[in-house]
């Protein structure tokens, strides 16, 4: 029966469990099946049923042992977010590194959380992760946990590298000529990256894509604007 006031029910977060630690899997299983708003479509022990579930049951949140049988964490995230890129996906580990955080970030991961972390810290970073926040550990440096969640945030707009840079100089004052010089490519090619990150944004101008870009974090307000 729908709501009083006409609303549809709001869809529950569905998850995809991939861990070769059996206990842990079961526990985290039943622990998010307990939990409002969440499904679990299903725990998995191998990169290789990692990626067949999230084909078959294309889950809002993957959370991903780091070290599996047939694979590494983040290359398994890298290859998910390349076929689905409206899932998230977040790295489960025993322990961690900044290097192990930045190569979280760079495979489009949504974050990179210890199994130490109660089970309500868990069902938290589900939740945020499903609404596409960057999760970053505490004991990361500022200034790395800020580039992180750029990057986090780039992935959720699908921006390229290269289109985030051209979107910092279009905020920065360049005209197209102006970004081809400065990039050392064609007009035809900066048009093309202008026509994309317009379309990602969800933007009807460069004006807006900008304004859309500064405030998801994607780009920084420049200092100076460079010559046209």
């Amino acid at each position: 029966m729908q709501p009083g006031n006409g609303a549809a029910p709001e869809k529950p977060v569905r998850v995809l469990i991939v861990e070769d630690h059996r206990m842990f899997a079961e526990a985290l299983v039943r622990a998010l099946a307990r939990v409002p708003g969440l499904s679990v479509v299903g725990a998995v022990t191998s990169a290789t049923e990692a990626r067949r579930m999230v084909q078959r049951s294309r889950p809002d949140v993957v959370l991903l042992d780091q070290v599996l049988p047939d694979g590494i964490g983040t290359e398994v995230a890298a290859a998910i977010r390349a076929g689905h890129p409206g899932t998230r996906v977040v790295i489960v580990t025993g322990s961690h590194d900044n290097a192990h955080v930045r190569e979280a970030a760079a495979a489009g991961c949504s974050g990179f959380v210890l199994k130490t972390q109660s089970v309500d810290e868990l069902v938290g970073v589900v939740r945020r992760a499903a609404s596409g926040e960057a999760l970053v550990p505490r004991s990361v440096p500022r200034e790395l946990a800020a580039r992180i969640k750029r990057t986090v945030r780039q992935n959720r707009l699908g921006l390229t590298a290269r289109e985030v840079e051209v979107l910092q100089l279009i905020a920065g004052g360049a005209s197209n000529p102006g970004i081809a010089a400065h990039l050392n490519v064609s007009l035809h090619t900066v048009r093309n990256h202008v026509q994309n990150v317009i379309r990602k944004c969800d933007a009807h101008s460069k004006l807006e894509a900008v304004s859309t870009a500064l405030r998801e974090g994607v780009i920084r307000t420049p200092i100076r604007s460079m010559p046209a």
